[in-house]
């Protein structure tokens, strides 16, 4: 009962989870974007937009995860006990 439960695999798998994320839409972007240069010849233009927005884009979810994951961890025993406050 009071005993409280960190479990850490959570914050594992956010990390994975994150990680992958930011290496899969970089190189997504990476390559829309060298493809969109090779199409126009506008050398690294697209590739770096690409690149940055990739990395933008991440980071934002990465904020609203974890702004959602430390929401939901305090969340304990007691708060749900007492509807008051």
């Amino acid at each position: 009962m009071g005993f409280k439960q960190k479990p850490s695999y959570k914050y594992l798998n956010f990390a994975i989870s994150f990680g992958l994320t930011m290496a899969i839409t970089v190189y997504l972007l990476f390559q829309g974007g060298r493809w969109l240069d090779n199409r126009l010849n506008t050398a690294p233009v697209f590739m770096l937009l690409g690149i940055l927005l990739a990395i933008a884009t991440v980071f934002k979810r990465l904020f609203v995860e974890l702004k959602t994951l430390d929401d939901n961890s305090g969340d304990n025993d007691e708060n749900k006990l007492d509807p008051g406050g």
